[in-house]
């Protein structure tokens, strides 16, 4: 069995997308270590630059940019039936559902309109998905999932903001 030391995808383009907790461990020095690379995703610089616009965004809870980040890379989906685009609101809390965190809370729409967010679940949805989101929804999920398991809730856009920031500076 190999065994490698976690390094964060947005620096080296390659991410493990099964950091289950059977696959996660914690080493003598405090370093987070992953086991089993059997499923691995490959970020484009593209995508690694989209990820890292978009974990800053999240972390500054910038709903219009974060919105504006999904747009323009193909993110589409439909609410109510409705053929406009999402609501900045709805499509922050979709890319914090992806990149930052669970929050089960009601949404205040752009409109000022409160929505129960099983409400917001059934009557979304998704067109487009772009491989960025798919994969970042997958780490994300799993990740978000080890740490409510563990009753350790986390932001991982706060986690990984220093690291997203170092991402950009070297494009």
């Amino acid at each position: 069995m190999n065994f490698y030391s976690f390094t964060n995808p947005l620096l080296l383009h390659v991410l493990n997308l099964q950091p289950h907790p059977g696959n996660v461990l914690i080493l003598e020095d405090g370093r987070l270590g992953l086991l089993d690379y059997g499923l691995m995703g490959r970020l484009s610089s593209k995508d690694r630059q989209t990820i890292a616009e978009t974990i800053v965004a999240l972390s500054e809870k910038d709903k219009a940019r974060t919105a504006e980040i999904y747009r323009d890379n193909g993110y589409t989906a439909s609410f109510r039936g409705s053929s406009e685009d999402l609501d900045d609101s709805v499509m922050h809390r979709f890319a914090s559902f992806h990149f930052d965190k669970i929050d089960l809370s009601p949404l205040t729409l752009d409109n000022g309109e409160t929505v129960d967010l099983m409400e917001l679940m059934k009557s979304t949805k998704e067109g487009t998905v772009p491989a960025f989101v798919e994969e970042g929804r997958r780490l994300g999920g799993l990740l978000m999932g080890v740490n409510a398991q563990a009753a350790r809730p986390i932001s991982l856009a706060a986690e990984w903001r220093p690291i997203a920031k170092k991402a950009l500076q070297k494009k």
